[in-house]
């Protein structure tokens, strides 16, 4: 066999296609008879079954199961041809897809993972098992001690990771390295960051040898009356069906339990009524390859990945969805797509009560065996279903936010999950339950690092964290988390920091504890940790609006004013209602003079605040709106939006004086003459019509201050002439024609209104003296 059929095999082994004249290996992998493979002479002589001397004696001794089938495959490929490479490979993928089918998809495979080694350790395979979850762990994190069969998948580590560069030209094999690393990290308590770049890496190499919702009017309810607009998907296959990784279609093939929705009022599909848009009738679309199935569930995922979690987010997810439950084609795109919509129908009174049964018939079907091994495990790494233990959790979350907490514990209590457990126990106020369980643990396994960390959160005692610690060898990143966490409540900053970074050194994906490790050190004045801590955060979720806001607080503080500015610039669009944030934004503008930015923020601070208790009085800072009247006037910032801006904030807030002065200032700086002189009125008008104008001094000070200025504003503006606006016709007119009649008003309205309270006071004579100014002025 050539080099290139045997790529062209590894191809079709990715897309898990038969191909005419494949070795024996190959065929049992596409057809799901992994048991056969393994259990083929070529696995026997790979994996030691039958051999004998030294090595097995080291085996017995250490356990190590992944290091000798590695060193075997070092001997097993010395010298050989390319076949026997892919071969191995074979072998690997088989292990691999062996794990998956006991953990994923079901039914467990008949086939014990310890009958492929040597006989000589066969009996020891609690203690192998033991050994095995040991050798999966990576930067500190478990592997969940349920997990069925594992070590099926630290033998497919051992071949496709630790021996991909023993498996000659073949080129596919960061491909497959990628994928048994990502099954790796699905299997962990949480995500490791070595992990995740080797992933990346062997992605990155892969991708080097690779060749070169539209509208319509439906209705939703039963007793609906008229239509609305609503997403859909329209979506059709490729009719070509050599495009390579399309699937063929498999119409009548078993498919997972769709339950119906049953509901008095809501139809169990969506009813099209209006324009089918593009001349496609949403109702009678075609059938969609499985691979297109695929797809669109991956752009429904982005959505949620791109979007923050609210209802309209929901709304742009469900089309994807309903589109591929339209055509039942394969067992596990099936079973995702049923997932999804599960999720999604979770927080609606009206679905939440098939979002459980639907997950529960999920859970419930691994065992069943309705449909073939084959077409489970085709699409498996084309979708993102998780295994059956962490499907029977989200049951149990479920379950507790329906409030069925019982029910849940169950469910927790025979998976193991004590951290759960303990949850459901604190929510039934039987906390004295959970330490007597933690204790009875502890005496099965008296260092386990994760028990001690629950009876540490039980009791409140760092000591248990630091037990915890010392016996994971310091690899137990949630201990120094957990450590961390308590010195932060007590205010020990520095100590704080120094636990969250012992943790973030063995597994730095935690974004939690940098976003707190951040806080930590802004607290204890350290804005360098600060900037590093924020700054990896927000690498980790691009999304954290909060850690961008704190990112730019740590850049002011070094007198970093532009990074702030830009990273304010991604907190506002992450947090677009946060009115605090845009406060930060609109100052940190200013101080740059970004007035156009400033201005911006300013009117989208008084949007959030305007309808909130006391937010007519906060909405607006004058301060910064007389900065940035300043700026038009100085011509720096743009006249037009100013206007406009200023328009909508004096119809919003029609009782400031400064505002409508501020207005006046501008209307003057644009030759707007008449509009200048009747802003100067309303500003007035504001502080004459004050409650306490007539018997609070201060008020009668601002009062007085006000009328001067209007009048000197009918002396200054009144005589001239505004000229006709650009295109506008006509010719110009007197901005005021009785001004000094006008003046002399304001001035005896003031004068006679507060001549008993304030008719001795200095401010008083001066608008008398004022008025026969005027008088003189206009004779």
């Amino acid at each position: 066999m050539t080099a290139n059929d045997l790529h062209q095999l590894e191809g079709s082994l990715i897309l898990g296609k038969p191909a005419d004249s494949a070795p024996e290996l190959f065929t049992q992998i596409v057809k799901g008879h992994y048991r056969g493979a393994l259990l083929s002479q070529t696995a026997s002589l790979l994996f030691g079954t039958h051999a004998a001397g030294p090595e097995v004696e080291a085996l017995v001794g250490n356990l190590d199961a992944d290091a000798f089938v590695s060193d075997r495959v070092t001997t097993f490929l010395r010298d050989a041809p390319l076949e026997n490479a892919f071969e191995v490979q074979c072998l690997g993928i088989a292990c691999l897809y062996s794990f998956l089918q006991s953990a994923w998809t079901g039914p467990v495979i008949d086939l014990n993972p310890t009958d492929l080694l040597p006989a000589q350790v066969r009996d020891k395979e609690d203690v192998i098992r033991k050994r095995t979850l040991e050798r999966l762990v990576e930067d500190g994190e478990e592997v969940y001690s349920l997990t069925p069969k594992p070590l099926f998948l630290l033998l497919a580590k051992a071949i496709l990771v630790d021996g991909a560069d023993k498996l000659g030209e073949l080129k596919m094999t960061e491909w497959w390295k990628a994928r048994c690393l990502f099954v790796q990290q699905r299997v962990l308590e949480n995500p490791s960051g070595t992990l995740q770049e080797m992933i990346e890496e062997s992605l990155g190499a892969a991708e080097k040898k690779l060749p070169k919702a539209e509208d319509a009017d439906t209705r939703r309810t039963k007793f609906q009356t008229f239509d609305v607009a609503q997403l859909v998907v329209v979506a059709e296959s490729s009719p070509d069906a050599d495009v390579t990784g399309s699937t063929d279609l498999v119409p009548n093939t078993a498919t997972p339990q769709t339950l119906a929705l049953n509901d008095d009022t809501l139809l169990e599909t969506i009813q099209y009524t209006g324009d089918k848009g593009d001349g496609v009738d949403p109702e009678k679309q075609g059938n969609l390859k499985v691979i297109d199935q695929c797809i669109l569930i991956a752009h429904c995922l982005n959505v949620k990945n791109v979007n923050p979690d609210h209802g309209l987010t929901t709304e742009q997810m469900m089309p994807y969805i309903r589109r591929v439950l339209a055509n039942p084609n394969n067992w596990m795109v099936h079973t995702m797509a049923l997932l999804v919509r599960s999720r999604l129908e979770s927080t609606k009174t009206r679905t939440v009560e098939r979002s459980c049964f639907q997950l529960q018939a999920l859970v419930d079907q691994f065992g069943s065996d309705d449909s073939a091994v084959e077409e489970r495990m085709a699409h498996i790494f084309s979708t993102l279903v998780p295994p059956k233990w962490e499907m029977e959790r989200e049951l149990g979350e479920r379950f507790v936010s329906l409030g069925v907490v019982r029910s849940a514990l169950e469910i927790y209590q025979r998976l193991e999950m004590w951290d759960d457990v303990i949850s459901c126990y604190q929510m039934l106020e039987k906390t004295k339950q959970a330490e007597e369980l933690v204790l009875e643990r502890l005496k099965i396994t008296p260092k386990s690092p994760k028990l001690h960390c629950i009876l540490g959160d039980l009791r409140k005692d760092p000591n248990e964290y630091m037990r915890a610690w010392e016996f994971s060898d310091g690899r137990y990143a949630r201990a120094m988390r957990s450590l961390g966490a308590h010195y932060y409540r007590l205010g020990e900053w520095v100590k704080a920091i120094e636990c969250y970074h012992r943790a973030l050194a063995v597994n730095p994906l935690f974004e939690n504890s940098w976003f707190v490790m951040g806080c930590a050190a802004m607290r204890a004045e350290d804005w360098d940790h600060a900037v590093r801590a924020f700054s990896r955060c927000t690498s980790i979720n691009y999304e954290n609006g909060e850690a961008w806001n704190n990112l730019a607080s740590a850049y002011i503080r070094q007198g970093k004013k532009r990074d702030a500015w830009r990273a304010l610039q991604q907190a506002v669009r992450e947090h677009f209602d946060n009115s605090k944030i845009w406060d930060n934004y609109m100052f940190t503008s200013i101080d740059l003079g970004e007035f156009a930015e400033a201005m911006r923020a300013m009117e989208r601070v008084m949007d959030l605040r305007w309808d909130k208790p006391a937010g007519k009085e906060i909405a607006l800072d004058v301060e910064v709106l007389e900065i940035l009247v300043n700026a038009v006037v100085d011509g720096v910032n743009d006249s037009e939006g100013e206007s406009a801006f200023l328009d909508n904030v004096t119809n919003k807030i029609p009782t400031s004086a400064p505002i409508f002065a501020l207005q006046a200032h501008f209307f003057r700086s644009q030759n707007r003459l008449v509009d200048a002189l009747e802003s100067l009125q309303k500003s007035y008008r504001v502080l004459l019509h004050h409650p306490r104008m007539a018997d609070d001094e201060e008020q009668f000070k601002k009062t007085v201050e006000g009328a001067m200025k209007l009048v000197d504003g009918f002396k200054e503006l009144g005589p001239m002439v505004e000229q006709p606006r650009m295109g506008a016709e006509g010719e110009g007119r007197v901005v005021c024609k009785d001004w000094a009649y006008q003046a002399r008003m304001v001035l005896r309205t003031l004068i006679g209104r507060t001549k008993i309270t304030f008719e001795d006071h200095p401010l008083h004579d001066s608008l008398k003296e004022k008025l026969t100014e005027i008088t003189e002025a206009s004779r």
